[in-house]
């Protein structure tokens, strides 16, 4: 099976003991009040993964900074790693948005491991994949570099039109670009926005991007986006003809929305975004809405204002 290598300490967990060892080590230090709110959260963590996944689940923090989530016999061990991946991935999104201690996390290490005992005090365990995140529940790695990121502005001006595009290449909301819905906003001004601040433009386009084994969408769909829990957007995002996108694993399909640049400033300054599109709903994380804010500077304050 897959082996990737674990940092930062991780390395005890493949050992034998994992659980009691842990379970030993932060109970030994819990008498300050701070580590006692930690743990409780933990413990809250910890139990929601274990209703969510129904697999027995190891939750532990190492100085305040390194949150680690052991998958323990999951049945997950006895198929791909993709899945695997994809459980480590809605695992560490989830953990962004809901793990009251999110702030002094710095990485999110989520493992699967095989356990058994034997002679009742004889614990053997062995690690299966290990997958890294940072507090935004980003992967680590090349592909979470600034470089490489895909929510990192793009800038394109066309000197014979006058004109900036300015757009993301896409902000993934779901999934992957195999099997996913990702978010593409983009907007267009006039002069070089790469010298200096330019006028706001009308609108900016909201495209959506979805890959699935079959046709997730077969309307326009209804377009509510909410801004610090507050209903800000509301629409349609238009259904584009099929096209010829996609793999021989997956179907393509394209919607499109505009909205004043208004509305997207509110977004781009708010604390927390969700956005529903037709039955599907997403959460941005704190990375995403930078993203959008980072669109927004390039451009000069406008007054908001409210989707007719």
């Amino acid at each position: 099976m897959l082996r990737l290598r674990m940092t930062f300490g991780f390395s005890r967990f493949v050992k034998t003991g994992i659980v009691m060892v842990l379970a030993c080590g932060l109970f030994a230090v819990a008498c300050s009040s701070g580590l006692i709110k930690s743990l409780g959260g933990l413990n809250a963590l910890r139990q929601h993964l274990i209703q969510k996944y129904h697999d027995e689940v190891s939750v532990t923090l190492q100085n305040s900074q390194f949150l680690s989530i052991v998958f323990v016999n999951s049945p997950l061990n006895n198929m791909d790693a993709d899945k695997r991946a994809n459980r480590a991935g809605e695992t560490a999104r989830f953990v962004a948005l809901d793990y009251e201690g999110i702030k002094s996390i710095e990485q999110i290490w989520i493992s699967f491991v095989e356990s058994e005992t034997h002679l009742i005090v004889l614990h053997e365990t062995r690690s299966l994949d290990s997958f890294g995140f940072d507090k935004n529940g980003s992967p680590l790695g090349d592909e979470s570099k600034k470089e490489n990121d895909a929510r990192a502005p793009v800038i394109k001006f066309n000197p014979a039109r006058n004109e900036t595009d300015i757009s993301l290449t896409r902000i993934q909301l779901e999934g992957d670009m195999d099997h996913g819905i990702a978010l593409v906003p983009h907007f267009t001004v006039s002069g070089d926005a790469r010298q200096s601040a330019t006028a706001a433009p009308e609108t900016v386009t909201l495209d959506f991007a979805s890959y699935a084994r079959s046709p997730l969408f077969t309307e326009n769909a209804p377009l509510d986006i909410y801004c610090n829990q507050r209903l800000a957007i509301k629409g349609f995002a238009q259904l584009m003809p099929a096209s010829a996108g996609g793999t021989d694993e997956s179907i393509a399909q394209f919607l499109s929305a505009r909205i004043t640049f208004g509305s997207f400033q509110k977004m781009a300054a708010a604390r927390s975004v969700k956005i529903k599109l037709g039955s599907k709903v997403f959460e941005l994380l704190p990375d995403d809405i930078q993203a959008l804010a980072r669109m927004s500077a390039y451009v000069r304050a406008a007054e908001t204002s409210s989707e007719p």
